[in-house]
């Protein structure tokens, strides 16, 4: 491959990646909203609805998880960008969060759950959006 052609490969990938950043903090923002929403049902009603709607979120949380990793993997063929590391991978503290919350989940620890979501996903899921603001950042940096 010449360097013209890996350059406008470059742009191509840049282009895609900065177009899917809006629609990832949208889903980010969401998505921390929802977990909150959650918390009530989980700490008053913890019945069957509340259930199946955190598994939506979870699931949707998953996704959003394979993104950041997609994400990560095209952001590599870029030496010139220095990011931090997103706060959910970093250190695996999103790892170790989820663990709990499937802990909690596991042993139907509603309130535990409650709490995870309440004083750890949710401010860990704002930080998330924050750090795609960055990375929006970088990106335009790159592209101009």
């Amino acid at each position: 491959m010449d360097g013209l052609e890996k350059k406008e490969k470059e742009a191509e990938l840049l282009k895609v990646i900065r177009g899917s950043i809006p629609d990832a903090r949208s889903t980010v923002q969401e998505l921390e909203q929802v977990f909150k929403d959650n918390v009530y049902s989980l700490r008053v009603e913890a019945g069957d609805d509340a259930f199946l709607t955190l598994s939506q979120n979870i699931r949707d949380l998953q996704y959003l998880m394979n993104f950041i990793g997609e994400l990560r993997e095209g952001i590599g063929f870029f030496d010139a960008i220095d990011l931090p590391n997103d706060p959910v991978t970093h250190q695996d503290s999103g790892v170790r969060l989820f663990r709990e919350m499937n802990s909690a989940l596991e042993t139907k620890d509603w309130i535990m759950l409650a709490d995870l979501i309440e004083y750890e996903l949710a401010p860990l899921l704002m930080k998330e959006d924050e750090w795609f603001s960055i990375l929006d950042t970088k990106l335009a940096e790159c592209a101009a």
